[in-house]
């Protein structure tokens, strides 16, 4: 068989869900971009739709620079909302606000590579497989775990996360004629040794470095887009989104309803994986970090480039094809 008969048609990479965890998937794509693995397209759910569509923009070095940037105070200010919506805590509109800075694209007949974003009818029972139309409609349903965010409506529909029904989108990017598909988990490997606490410490409450010039004005947005809150609020909110110091401790709202979406996340990836399984599987280990710990972007991201050198023996292949 010739060597041009094995090369790969198409090199498909599934980015799964995980919330903050996702920022391995900027250590991931980084990675295999220096090594100069190509990638035909991609397919996201959750935060792997976030990042998935900031690759297939172009823009993965000023998520980079935000993950790098943002601090617990910036990432609370992402989630603090003073009304509460009737079918969840958060709006989500913070978010949006934000990725549309970051994201030139509006349509996905506008990027230059494929894409598919995944979310569930909640109504329905179903996966929907968003391939056009409005990007941040999307990108919007995709992220909305149950209870925190509220449902994107939508042509009549109550769209949540996709990770309820596809949280590592290997059958997306099959479907798009992938025949080669590397798929990114950030959710059942952990570290081998207990990683040293990271909320609200020194090293994330301050940064000792300026901000880029490009990314200036996105921080100052953040910090800028809720006023000064009276002290009940604040504190109330504090309480929600601080993790749990100690096993006595009663869990935030928050850890509740992500540490139970988890479970259902993890088993449904454990039983994908078995029945489409990837070519290709990297695995950082950040299982540990939380799922509105946005502030551990570097320490994240670090992991997401060392999953895929330890995958470096499978992915040269991919190179050498080239």
């Amino acid at each position: 068989m010739s060597a041009q008969h094995d090369k790969p048609r198409m090199i498909g990479v599934a980015l799964g869900s995980g919330g903050a965890r996702g920022w391995a998937h900027v250590g991931v794509l980084s990675r295999l971009r220096e090594l100069g693995v190509p990638i035909h397209c991609v397919a996201g759910t959750s935060i792997g739709s976030i990042v998935g569509t900031v690759y297939a923009t172009g823009r993965l070095d000023t998520l980079h620079e935000l993950a790098t940037q943002l601090d617990w105070r910036h990432a609370a200010r992402l989630f603090l909302e003073v009304n509460l919506p009737r079918s969840g805590l958060l709006s989500g509109k913070n978010i949006m606000s934000l990725l549309k800075d970051i994201i030139p694209a509006r349509q996905f007949s506008d990027l230059p590579l494929p894409l598919r974003i995944v979310a569930t009818d909640l109504l329905c029972e179903k996966e929907v497989v968003f391939s056009s139309g409005n990007l941040f409609d999307a990108i919007r349903a995709s992220i909305a775990i149950p209870g925190i965010f509220t449902p994107q409506r939508l042509r009549g529909r109550n769209l949540i996360d996709g990770g309820l029904v596809n949280p590592l989108p290997v059958s997306a990017c099959r479907a798009m004629g992938a025949d080669t598909v590397i798929a990114v988990d950030i959710n059942l490997h952990t570290p081998e040794q207990p990683r040293k606490p990271l909320p609200h410490t020194a090293k994330h409450t301050h940064n000792t470095t300026q901000p880029p010039d490009s990314l200036a004005p996105l921080l100052e947005r953040i910090s800028a887009s809720i006023p000064k809150l009276q002290g009940p609020i604040e504190a109330t909110f504090k309480r929600w989104y601080a993790p749990q110091k100690k096993e006595a401790d009663p869990l935030s709202i928050f850890d509740v309803l992500t540490r139970s979406f988890r479970l259902v996340e993890n088993q449904l990836t454990r039983d994908g994986l078995a029945m489409t399984p990837p070519d290709i599987l990297i695995q950082p280990a950040v299982g540990d970090i939380m799922t509105l710990e946005f502030h551990c972007g570097p320490e994240a991201i670090a992991d997401g480039r060392a999953a895929v050198d330890e995958c470096l023996p499978r992915l040269t292949p991919l190179i050498e094809a080239v």
